[in-house]
């Protein structure tokens, strides 16, 4: 039985980045499941597309988490399922908006991003020997660069929070789903990942082929490829490498 030693962890005032760190950390020496790092400011913190993740100091949830559940490469969506579902789960006990998993790697409130995710895995004979799951949650901060479609906890609540009382619902959420991951309990990942599905069965706006595009969102298979209709029903299925979904 993998074991989590959720109460592992080391804080930081200021990082280049809490994934770039928490790699380097899992190169020198041997983590435990469920190991996390969290820091008051990222100076080069990112995205998956590569764009800077806008957050004040001290303000928002910055926060790295090591899990180490031996995963085939080609289940290698299921980590992001994992880690969308435990911030939905969390956002859930503090908000009463409808909380949404903009596929692949966002997390949306009343059509704003609210939370974004950023997974780096190590690779070993087709298994998935470690991962650091970066996860930035924004907390109490209000304003944002304009560039950003961004809301907070702080915005749709009117009120403050304590970021180590989000952090602590985050890590038992995070343990509750890796061990539904554990227990093969795929379907049910994926089923909850695609009931929560931003723009489900709306007409939504993609790039693909360098074109804006107007498909329905039909669902997200368990490799992670996005199920778009185009008309009345064609339907084709895309990776995130191959279509961004804009609005």
């Amino acid at each position: 039985m993998i074991k989590f030693f959720l109460n592992k962890k080391l804080h930081f005032d200021s990082l280049n980045s809490t994934n770039e760190t928490l790699g380097q950390l899992s190169k020198k020496i041997e983590l435990q499941n469920g190991f996390y790092i969290t820091a008051d400011y990222q100076k080069s913190g990112k995205c998956q597309n590569h764009d800077k993740w806008d957050s004040n100091p001290k303000e928002n949830l910055l926060i790295s988490i090591f899990l180490n559940l031996d995963l085939n490469i080609k289940n290698s969506f299921m980590l992001n399922q994992l880690a969308s579902l435990s911030i939905l789960d969390t956002l859930s006990k503090f908000l009463e908006q409808k909380i949404e998993i903009k596929w692949p790697n966002d997390v949306y409130v009343d059509n704003k991003k609210i939370s974004g995710i950023l997974i780096n895995n190590i690779v070993k004979g087709g298994i998935i020997n470690s991962s650091v799951i970066g996860i930035g949650i924004n907390v109490n901060q209000t304003n944002f660069n304009k560039k950003y479609i961004a809301t907070s906890m702080k915005l749709l609540s009117k009120k403050d929070f304590e970021l180590n009382e989000i952090e602590k619902m985050l890590m038992k959420n995070i343990k509750k789903q890796s061990m539904i991951l554990l227990e093969k309990k795929i379907s049910l990942l994926s089923s909850r990942y695609n009931n929560h599905l931003y723009g489900k069965n709306l007409d939504s706006l993609f790039i693909l082929n360098k074109k804006r595009i107007y498909a329905k969102v039909i669902g997200v298979n368990q490799n992670g490829k996005i199920k778009l209709m185009f008309g009345d029903s064609e339907v084709n299925e895309f990776s995130q490498n191959e279509v961004k979904l804009l609005r």
